[in-house]
């Protein structure tokens, strides 16, 4: 969390480097809002510059072409970005925990190919990891301040009706391929554990899950994403491994990267399993793919030493879905919320959360016992509690085709865009 001392700390060492005093920008009539913009957009493009830094300086030992476009680069372990961020300076690199409760560690097959890479049967080396190589104009933070935030994202959640401390938490959830009209909303399935608060600006949160995010990613097909911050979402954090922060240490998940299927209205449906846990060693958080019966694929963590609060244990699980509602068409967007169908629609139509974990000391993982379902915006998006560790959510049910046209047109802009950079 960046506390106002800290702020005006950051504001005056940039006028001094940058030398601002000589345009009058730092004048004491200069607003907190006009600093808050200019900080944020410093951070910004040096976490740009960093990336690209990055990326000339370290060659990758194998490049893969994805089926789907995305070009995956395998890079050592070490040289990931993540230890470029300023507390993980001196970091050394942790290797997945032999002991994980109730599950089995382990490596992922490759005949899964639950993600379209896998299709080309290649791997990466031993020692590196998969990187999608990324041509977007966004470099992974988060450029929603708490009240835009509170005013566009709209939620359907489950929490626990108590607040114990929380150690971590598992979820079985469908993926489904919902049709987004905006070009820059999101749909999105996941995880939450979170400590602190809005109000407080301090708030400390590990997300994980699927998203669809036309504007982030270039298409629109369902993505594994992760996502942290330490200040609600204002300068810490970020998406993927495109910040400092998350450490990678799987060699066959790429996140970020597109799933191969998806679940089909009245027919198959495609699960993803996660678990997030707190390591009783490292104390660090460790995510994981659950990709059989009890066999787990240790993906990577987030040092304990990223948060200001959430170090020792969560205050707060929640599971869900969210999306983004612009308003660009000055109306509510019809941008679907997992299926795009109403709970009442019944299983194998609509989206789902099920069997909800939590670990209440960090050795154990029990069923939920204590479920609540709410929604922010129940006329557009509706949850419905089936038992303490499951519940439908969803909607809205139909997208004009208006809209589905300009989603295809934005698809394809943005398609031929990304084949004009690499060529």
């Amino acid at each position: 969390m960046m506390n106002a001392n800290g702020s005006e700390w950051v504001w005056g060492y940039l006028c001094l480097v940058l030398n601002l005093d000589d345009q009058k920008l730092c004048s004491s009539t200069v607003t907190k809002t006009t600093k808050a913009i200019v900080i944020r957009w410093v951070i910004s493009l040096w976490v740009l510059l960093l990336t690209i830094g990055v990326g000339g300086s370290t060659p990758p030992l194998l490049t893969i072409q994805s089926p789907d476009g995305d070009i995956v680069d395998c890079i050592l372990r070490e040289n990931q970005l993540a230890f470029q961020h300023p507390l993980l300076k001196n970091h050394k690199l942790q290797e997945p925990p032999t002991h994980i409760p109730n599950m089995v560690v382990k490596e992922a097959e490759m005949g899964y190919k639950w993600q379209v890479w896998h299709q080309t049967g290649t791997r990466c080396p031993e020692g590196s990891i998969p990187i999608r190589r990324v041509i977007s104009k966004h470099n992974g933070t988060s450029s929603s301040s708490i009240s835009e935030r509170t005013k566009s994202h709209e939620y359907v959640i489950g929490s626990m009706e108590n607040k114990p401390k929380i150690y971590g938490t598992q979820v079985t959830m469908n993926v489904w391929h919902p049709v987004i009209e905006g070009f820059n909303e999101f749909s999105l399935g996941q995880i939450w554990l979170t400590s602190g608060s809005y109000n407080d600006s301090d708030l400390n949160s590990i997300e994980a899950g699927w998203q669809v995010y036309p504007d982030f990613y270039n298409d629109s097909q369902a993505r594994l994403f992760i996502f942290w911050t330490t200040d609600a979402y204002n300068l810490t954090g970020g998406y993927n491994l495109r910040t400092g922060g998350f450490v990678q240490t799987s060699k066959e998940i790429m996140v970020e990267g597109a799933i191969s299927q998806t679940s089909i209205f009245g027919g198959d449906q495609v699960d993803l399993t996660i678990r997030i846990w707190k390591d009783t060693k490292s104390k660090s958080w460790w995510l994981g793919i659950i990709i059989g019966h009890n066999v787990l694929e240790p993906v990577g963590y987030w040092p304990a030493s990223l948060f200001t609060i959430q170090t020792d244990y969560a205050e707060t699980v929640q599971w869900g879905g969210e999306i983004t509602n612009k308003n660009e068409y000055g109306r509510h967007t019809e941008t679907q919320m997992g299926s795009g169908y109403f709970p009442d629609s019944g299983r194998g139509k609509v989206a789902y959360m099920s069997n909800l974990q939590i670990a209440l000391t960090e050795s154990e993982f029990q069923p939920l016992q204590d479920l609540f379902v709410g929604a922010t915006h129940p006329e557009y998006y509706r949850g419905k509690k089936l038992n303490d560790t499951c519940f439908y959510y969803g909607g809205p049910q139909q997208l004009n085709s208006k809209a589905a046209h300009r989603m295809l047109d934005y698809t394809i802009l943005y398609f031929t865009f990304g084949l004009f950079l690499l060529f």
